[in-house]
This record gives structure tokens, sequence and C-alpha cells, in this order.
């Protein structure tokens, strides 16, 4: 068994993935089997055999490269005579190019000589990663790209060099159409995040040389997506919590409709039932469910303080109107604005809906969240339209600024649809102190659960399924 499986099977289970026994040992049989040198075959063995769901393979991919891709042999230093203007001019040639030998070559010396890695610190290289993406000055090497001909390192539309004879210095393209430049601006993107890529590899690299991989994979907290904070999360873990929106909405939206089906009992499917126990309905036949059509009105906070989780309340509402056939929904702060035409029109575009455009209407005075306010307009303008085939879900941190919550305006809507559910993007150990009032809107909840990650929305969601809750 390859020395890096083991730990690397511990750091997938401390980071939430479940590996098996079972897996384990199939992960060390598909090592038996292929060539330890091929780094693509390794990955794509391991990744067969120890991943088991979507959302874990970036996880993955970031602790297999930990601990397999710093396991060979040192690589030697072909730049590192040069002076940084040399380097400066390797690394634009290179990417031009797009040749992935010289470009690794590159990034490890650029991480020696400026990642400013001190010897046994523990640190998870953010600051190096910085320096070194400072230092490469790679929005200058893009706008060279875009502006250079092949003389001056310039790339065709593919993204690689053009060679000699390519053409004048006026561009990639010498057609001036819209679409051709969108073109040139994608080709020379990808060329410059391939090097990005490669300065991360390179810090985590240097990293692991210097501590281990088992060190370095506890000080980048490595964590599944479904696990991030939506409230801190930074913009690249937001990005890879947005796959899982799509599954977690369809989800949703069937056992939401799935609570209004009634079947009712068919005396003449019973009595066919009955034939083959002598006439004795051991069981019941009841009538095909009529297909459901429940009301789901979602009201949701656009504050500042929640203004992360909005942000992926709104993708999720967005997934759920291409599901729902009625589905109602409306934002607020301190005033109240239904924006059921704005989610379906994001929809219908193939594109997010921003806070800021879903909060435009529902800020009316100091722009302080106020649910007194808020649920006292919306029980008087909207309440006589629910029905017990309504599902409300209320998305909020119940903060009321010290204001009159009017829990009794809560308690109305309660007795009108038939389940109302309020998520609290908020941890719950920050509930009921300050200006929250959780504890005065529960009672009027079917549910009230704590909302502030992937799989605790998964958890509201599977909830849903269990009877009596």
């Amino acid at each position: 068994m390859p020395a890096p499986l083991t730990p690397l099977v511990g750091e997938l289970r401390h980071a939430g993935i479940d590996v098996s026994v079972g897996e384990h040992l199939d992960a060390a049989r598909a090592l038996a089997s292929i060539p330890l040198a091929d780094t693509g075959a390794v990955r794509s063995a391991l990744q067969a055999t120890l991943v088991k769901r979507a959302e874990q393979i970036e996880a993955f991919n970031l602790l297999f490269d930990l601990f397999f891709l710093g396991t060979g042999p040192p690589h030697a230093r072909p730049f590192a005579k040069l002076a940084n203007a040399g380097l400066d001019a390797a690394l634009r040639s290179a990417i031009a190019a797009g040749d992935e030998v010289t470009l690794r070559a590159l990034a490890d010396e650029y991480v020696r000589r400026f990642g400013a890695l001190e010897p046994g610190a523990p640190v998870a290289g953010v600051f190096a990663t910085i320096a070194v993406n400072q230092a490469a000055r790679l929005d200058a090497v893009r706008a060279g790209l875009l502006a250079g001909g092949p003389e001056e390192g310039g790339l065709d539309g593919t993204g690689q060099g053009q060679g000699q004879g390519g053409g004048g210095g006026s561009g990639w393209r010498t057609g001036g159409a819209a679409v051709a430049e969108r073109l040139d601006r994608a080709a020379a993107d990808r060329a410059v995040d391939r090097f990005r890529r490669e300065l991360r590899a390179a810090v985590s690299r240097a990293l692991v040389a210097d501590r281990g991989p088992a060190a370095v994979a506890r000080t980048m907290r490595v964590r599944l997506a479904q696990d991030v904070d939506i409230g801190t999360a930074s913009a690249a873990e937001l990005a890879a919590m947005s796959a899982s929106i799509g599954p977690l909405a369809q989800r949703l939206s069937k056992i939401l409709a799935q609570q209004h089906r009634r079947r009712r009992l068919s005396i003449r499917r019973t009595l066919h039932l009955a034939m083959g126990t002598g006439g004795v309905p051991f069981r019941l036949g009841t009538e095909p469910a009529p297909p459901p059509k429940p009301e789901i009105v979602v009201l949701a906070d656009m504050s500042g303080s929640v203004a992360s989780f909005s942000r992926f309340t709104l993708n999720l509402l967005v997934a759920l109107d291409s599901r729902l056939s009625r589905l109602r929904v409306f934002a607020f702060v301190d005033g109240l604005a239904e924006i059921s035409d704005l989610v379906g029109e994001a929809r219908a575009a193939g594109r997010q809906l921003s806070q800021a455009e879903a909060a435009r209407g529902a800020v009316r005075w100091n722009g302080s969240s106020d649910y007194g306010r808020v649920l006292r307009d919306f029980a008087a303008d909207y309440g006589r339209q629910f029905t017990r085939r309504t599902v409300l879900l209320v998305v909020g941190d119940a903060r009321s600024n010290y204001l009159d919550p009017a829990v009794g305006a809560l308690a109305e809507l309660f007795e009108r649809v038939g389940k109302l559910y309020w998520l609290n993007p908020e941890p719950r150990r920050y509930w009921n102190s300050g200006d929250s009032v959780m504890a005065g809107y529960a009672p009027y909840c079917t549910q009230v659960r704590e909302c502030s990650t992937l799989r605790q929305i998964a958890d509201f969601v599977q909830s849903l399924t269990v009877p009596g809750r």
C-alpha cells in the first residue's frame, strides 16, 4: 500500500468524507494495478474508490494534491540563475506557449523567491499565494497577451502560441467582431488562470516539503462545501456551494408538494385485494392521489445582517421557481415587496438575482430590519389569500432591533397556512440574545431550524419526510 494512502484516508474522514474500511482496501487494490508514476491515473483510481458524492470532489482533490503531488523526486531549478527581469520574460513566453512543464518549474521558482515562507511556520500559505501572484504581475501578462502579436508572446484563440509568421502585431485575430474579442479575452483568462493554479500548487508543495502533508492539511482547514457557513463563506466557497443548489431545490419542492397529498379509501380496490384472502380485507386499497397543488410562499429577510445568506436564498428560490408552478416570494427589510416576477425573470434569463435588486422595494425607512412592521403588513395585505394548502417559509435571523416584534401577526399567519417553517441563518447559541426574539416566534412555527450551512438545510429538508415532525 503506498505510504500516502492511509494518511490521506484519515484526512478525508477528518474533513467529513466517510470512507469505510472496505473502500480503503479497494483503493489499495486499485493502486496495486496501475502505474504509480501516472498521477492522473492515481487520482482517478482514488476518486472512484473513495468519493461517493459530487460535492466531495473539490475537498478530495485538494487533499490528494497535498499527499501525492509532492511525493516524487525533487525538480531541478532551471530558472535559478535568471534575474527577475529574465524570469518575467520566461513567464510570458511559457504562458503564451501553454508549456505546462515550464509553468510548473516557474511557479516553484516564484514561490522560492517571493513566497517568504519561513521553515516550520504553521501557516496555510495564504499570504505566500498573494505575494507570488503580485510578483508575477498576471494582470499585466494578460494585457500583454491581448495586445501583443506573435513576436511579443501573443496567443491564438485557443490559448496557445501562434509561432512564427502568425500575423502582425494587432492581436490574436485580424477581425474586430465582438465575438472574436470575447473569445480572445476568454483564451487569455484561461492561460493566466492556468498559471495561478500552478502557483497555488507550488505553495502547497513548498509547505508539504517543509512540514509534511498532514500538518499542511490541518492548517488549511479543508472542509466540504456543505459544512461551510454560508454567512462567512468566501467567493470560491459560495461558488462550490452553488453546485448543490439544483438537487437541493428539487428535493425541497418534491417534499413540500408531497405533504399535501391525500389518498382516499377505494372500496372497489379494497374488495379486489380481498379476493386473494377469501374476502377478508387484510389490505386497504386507495385511489390515486390527486396532483398536488401547494402554494409555496417565501418571506425572506434582505437586510445587511444576513446579506450572504440572502444571496444564497435567492439562488435557491430561482432554482425552486423552475420546479414549482405556484411560488410566491416576498423580500423585506423595514418594508415589504413581492419579488415573484423578478425571480421568474431571473430563472427565464438563466441568471442570478442580486440582493440589491431584490431589496430595492423592501427598504422604506432607515434600512434596518423591522420584523414587527413587516409581519403586520404581510398578515393584513396577504393573509386572507393564504389557505391550508399554503406552505410559508420565513428566512431571517429574527432580530427586531428592539422594536415591537408583532408576535400576534405571526400567530394569525400560522392559523391560516398549512405549514409555517422558520429558517434562521444565525447559530442557535446566539438566539434570544440581544434583540433576537426567536423564542417569541417559535410557538407559532411548525419548525424552527438553524440553517447556516448546506448540510443544515439538507437536514431540514430531510426532516420534512419524518412523520409527526
